[in-house]
């Protein structure tokens, strides 16, 4: 990637911005003529199509992504080429396939530029995207030539035309310039699409306009600099009427459904580290700053006068200005969250187009519904949680939902149902993945998970430690994991990337019913409310969204069972990790201590800490030096006393404590198997 400076740098970020926006559409569209109930090509979502990649192949080629650029220029080809040849969107389902494959890959393309990588090998996909472009062209021939009894179709309908402007200073010594071409095209039919375009020399300036039937461009405009080209056709009430939705947004705010068929892999897509506000957000945040800047001008003055005020009086003029500037900042952080804050609905769209994949190689018939697109997230945590959410929903189609067979037989519709749903609760959001497949196997899951050495052969496997067995790395009921991957292959880097947001992953599942995973998370990671504890003399903080419950018990309550530390808690024992003996600090003579209880309610575990020292609003500083980082540790925040608090990572401690338990439980079976072979064999002197 060439640089060009900050402006350059600022450009690039605009790019990618701009390229999720259109790739969204360009998915959005094509589901949507997948699930066209003719076999026409509908012109206002065709035209939406063009438009996307019209833009894709324009701003690839200011940037130098000649990779994108290509592939965007091969499907516009085979797009103009299948409109005039009549190609159905359903009657050649190999045509929508490659237009899936020509997305996915410029996808990769862009996400290979972002990263300075080299960029994929698109040579053979545009190659066959060049059969079918002239296989297309050969079908459209006879039409032209008026051998077709069918009438064409710009007998009974405008085009649409590309316009290309190139600006000198000739031309604009003559009063032609960009915005007299502008009002030209206008004037002539309804303007789709204008991009500037970097060529050797200058800028010139492309434009798409659908034309009325009947109407041409004035032949004297190519002395102005004008070129133009017929790419498609249009209706005559005027194409780009019709209310579209926006880039990128789900056609149904609340909820949405569609059946999903073939598509070539997912690939990963590049993620823009740029978020698009609405200004009421902004206005609202400028408020906030011109309020601060009143209360410190307020502050400033007393700190003035300070020599003159009786201290009692100015004692409570100081009291009263810091809540009021407390106040204050605490609606500033609100703001600025709410500026973070995306649709989780970005990431349903793109699974939407994602499960195609998964339910081709299954050979399935599944039906996807979402419900509340609308549920705002932080932009952080929607890109972290798709790859897990993809995993999920793969492992729902390929383990969950039964054939179609199996289904009729067992009294359901053959069809089956998958749905995800969000909602927010307070400062936490639920994303659910649901299916009404045939649940989870307990038994052959137990049976798998004694054969690996995860479940003691006389141990049941109860409800609390089903989602433990499944998130084990590798676990699986398949003997060989196909292209979807099984339920449970990739668990465990799901319940890994939910904890590392400071979330919780929990499952449900009922035999014949289906099964239902839950993860929930916080709204935001950067500014968060936690709890200042002190362990053995040092202060740390603790995220108050990891914590259940705090529990002040006696140290001589504790007891030792099998080199765990452990308290009685509600109907059961309560597992504890001793923070000061994990960092090494020196531990506490205190008669009393607070087990702060985290984890999950199946899987609770105790942070056993010395005192409470009250809850504090912390602006969350990761630790990204690797000599500096350490397994439990989140990162650091400033107290405003001059003092740094290393934050807990509550998600690493439940970790950690798990691999310790798991490799005693490892040992404590090896040395049964030791014993139990010692005592079988014949004894020796």
């Amino acid at each position: 990637m060439s640089s060009g400076g900050a402006f350059f740098d600022q450009f690039i970020e605009d790019y990618f911005s701009e390229c999720d926006e259109h790739l969204a559409t360009a998915r959005r569209v094509l589901l949507a003529l997948e699930c066209a109930s003719t076999g026409a090509l509908p012109a206002p979502p065709l035209h939406e199509l063009f438009r996307s990649l019209h833009t894709l192949k324009g701003l690839s080629g200011m940037v130098g992504d000649t990779c994108a650029e290509r592939v965007a220029h091969a499907l516009e080809d085979t797009l103009r080429s299948a409109e005039r040849a009549g190609v159905g969107a359903t009657s050649d389902p190999a045509f929508l396939d490659a237009l899936f494959a020509g997305v996915d890959a410029i996808e990769r393309c862009v996400a290979a530029h972002r990263a300075g990588e080299p960029s994929p090998d698109v040579d053979a996909l545009i190659d066959s995207l060049a059969r079918r472009t002239s296989g297309a062209a050969a079908a459209a021939a006879p039409r032209a030539h008026g051998e077709s009894s069918t009438p064409s179709a710009g007998e009974s309908q405008g085009v649409v035309l590309d316009f290309e402007f190139l600006p000198s200073a000739a031309l604009a010594a003559r009063g032609v310039g960009v915005d007299v071409v502008r009002a030209r095209l206008r004037a002539l039919g309804t303007l789709l699409d204008a991009k500037p375009r970097v060529v050797p020399g200058g800028v010139a300036f492309d434009f798409r306009v659908a034309v009325p039937a009947g109407v041409q461009p004035d032949e004297r405009w190519s002395d102005d600099g004008l070129r133009w080209t017929v790419v498609g056709v249009s209706a005559d009430d005027g194409v780009g009427d019709e209310p579209q939705a926006a880039p990128g947004e789900p056609p149904d705010a609340d909820a949405t459904s569609t059946t999903a068929g073939p598509t070539p892999a997912f690939g990963a897509a590049a993620v823009a580290s740029m978020v698009r506000v609405d200004l009421g957000r902004l206005d609202d945040v400028m408020r906030l700053v011109g309020d601060l800047v009143v209360s410190r001008s307020r502050l400033d003055e007393i700190i003035r006068q300070a020599p003159t005020i009786d201290p009692s009086v100015l004692v409570d003029v100081l009291v009263e200005t810091n809540a009021a500037m407390e106040r204050q900042l605490r609606q500033l952080r609100e703001g600025v969250m709410r500026i973070r804050l995306v649709p989780v609905g970005e990431v349903f769209e793109r699974l939407r187009f994602a499960a195609r994949d998964a339910i081709r190689e299954s050979g399935k018939q599944v039906r996807l519904v979402f419900h509340g697109q609308s549920t705002e997230i932080d932009k952080v945590v929607v890109d972290r949680m798709l790859e897990p959410l993809l995993h999920l929903v793969r492992n729902a189609v390929s383990h969950g939902i039964e054939r179609p067979s199996e289904r009729t037989a067992a009294g359901k519709p053959a069809e089956g149902t998958l749905t995800l749903r969000a909602t927010a609760s307070g400062d936490r959001i639920h994303i659910v993945v649901e299916d009404d497949g045939a649940g989870i196997d307990v038994a052959a899951v137990a049976r798998r998970a004694r054969e690996r050495g995860l479940l003691a052969d006389d141990s049941p496997l109860t409800d609390e430690h089903l989602l433990d067995v499944l998130c084990a790395a590798g676990f699986s009921t398949r003997d060989e994991a196909d292209r979807t991957s099984g339920r449970g292959v990739g668990m465990d880097v799901v319940r890994s990337a939910v904890r590392a947001l400071s979330g919780e992953l929990r499952v449900e599942s009922e035999p014949g019913r289906g099964t239902s995973f839950t993860i929930e998370l916080p709204l935001t990671l950067m500014i968060l409310d936690a709890l200042l504890v002190d362990v053995g003399g040092q202060q740390m903080a603790v995220p108050q969204p990891a914590l259940r419950e705090i529990v002040q018990v006696d140290v001589a309550s504790i007891v030792t069972f099998e080199n765990n530390h452990v308290v009685r808690y509600r109907d059961g024992v309560l597992p504890i990790v001793h923070l000061a003996r994990l960092f090494d600090f020196m531990p506490s003579n205190a008669d009393t201590c607070y087990l702060l209880v985290v984890g999950s309610e199946a899987a609770p575990m105790g942070l056993r800490v010395d005192r409470l020292l009250g809850l504090r609003e912390i602006v969350v500083h990761p630790v990204a030096d690797p000599l500096v980082a350490m397994p439990g540790v989140a990162g650091a925040t400033d107290l405003g006393n001059g003092r740094v608090s290393l934050i807990l990572d509550v998600a690493a401690l439940l970790r950690l404590a798990e691999e310790q338990r798991d490799a005693r439980a490892e040992s404590r079976l090896a040395g049964d198997a030791r014993a139990a072979r010692r005592s079988s064999s014949p004894s020796t002197r």
